[in-house]
């Protein structure tokens, strides 16, 4: 390594697992692992052990603690991004107002900065994935929800009390699906992951018939995302239905976007990115319809490059490009 680089450490803290990384100032990984969360164990252990695995991945990276020069987190929310508290992470049981940012400064000796997952995820993707050398990005990560992230003149938008991004809680159907957010007709209940699988079932439930079925061998709570997709790869009608039913309605949410944002590019994370074609194809020819011409025309929309790693190389690179917010 030059000397005029530095190491940062990135960290992905997921309700199931962690992904940690050693990166460079230009983007180049040094060393890397992933490990249970065990969020069951509380707060403090989870912390610990996050510490822990640092240290040894620098032990056996033959990187020196004192060459680690920031360390960028990124957590589920809802959090205090300017000062590191998560205030209560659905998928992390008794983290309410947890201040992860000065622990892990108090453990490590090192100035650290936490963001919200999805934010990092498409910070990413701005970084060195899919978003690269643009300046506005919007990003969704279509998984058990939808995660967002919006990305202005190079910038982290981050909102009023750092909380914006919230994309899978816009609401595109008035009085539709129940929301645990509360709200009604959220984005998410309609386009992500889960919502294909759900789609899936309640069509099955009312008796209709489906090689999906099949695929499944009759346990109908076995049905994913992926089972839909396989079922659409072997011409199931069903399986079309829903299909072409989540592209209605992930149109409606990227077309929004486009016309309030204007952006460069909508960066598409998470699982049914694999369907290729099948899902940018007929998604680029609904939301033509949907979007104006002058904004679609500059649009693209492309599918995230990082897998699993965009949120750890997120965190990093939000330390390291926005350190001020973080008081770094």
């Amino acid at each position: 390594m030059k000397k005029n680089k530095k190491l940062i450490a990135g960290i992905d803290l997921g309700g199931t697992n962690v992904y940690m990384l050693i990166i460079d100032t230009d983007g180049k990984i040094y060393a890397e692992r992933h490990f249970p969360t065990e969020a069951e164990k509380g707060p403090e252990a989870v912390i610990l052990n996050m510490v822990s695995n640092l240290n040894d991945l620098l032990k056996k990276s033959k990187i020196l603690k004192k060459d680690l020069w920031r360390i960028g987190i990124g957590s589920p929310g809802p959090l205090d991004s300017k000062k590191g508290i998560i205030l209560g992470a659905v998928n992390l049981p008794g983290w309410k107002f947890i201040k992860l940012k000065q622990r892990f400064e108090e453990l490590t000796g090192i100035k650290t900065g936490v963001d919200n997952d999805a934010n990092c995820a498409i910070y990413g993707e701005k970084w060195l994935g899919a978003g690269k050398n643009a300046k506005n990005i919007v990003g969704l990560t279509l998984g058990t929800g939808i995660g967002g992230g919006i990305i202005i003149d190079g910038k982290l938008y981050r909102g009023t009390n750092y909380n914006a991004g919230e994309i899978g809680h816009m609401s595109i159907v008035p009085d539709g699906i129940q929301c645990n957010c509360g709200s009604k007709g959220c984005f998410e209940k309609y386009a992500s992951a889960t919502a294909i699988a759900n789609f899936a079932k309640e069509k099955i439930k009312q008796g209709r018939r489906s090689l999906i079925t099949e695929i499944v061998k009759g346990d109908i709570n076995k049905i994913t995302s992926k089972v839909v997709y396989e079922g659409l790869l072997n011409n199931d009608k069903l399986a079309k239905e829903v299909w072409d039913d989540f592209i209605k309605y992930l149109s409606v949410g990227v077309g929004n976007i486009l016309n309030v944002f204007n952006p460069e590019v909508v960066v598409i994370a998470g699982g049914v990115i694999n369907a290729g074609e099948k899902l940018f194809v007929p998604l680029k020819n609904e939301v033509k319809k949907r979007a104006f011409d002058i904004v679609y025309s500059v649009a693209k929309i492309l599918p995230a490059k990082l897998g699993e790693r965009a949120g750890a190389i997120g965190a990093a690179g939000l330390v390291l490009f926005e350190g001020d917010f973080y008081g770094l």
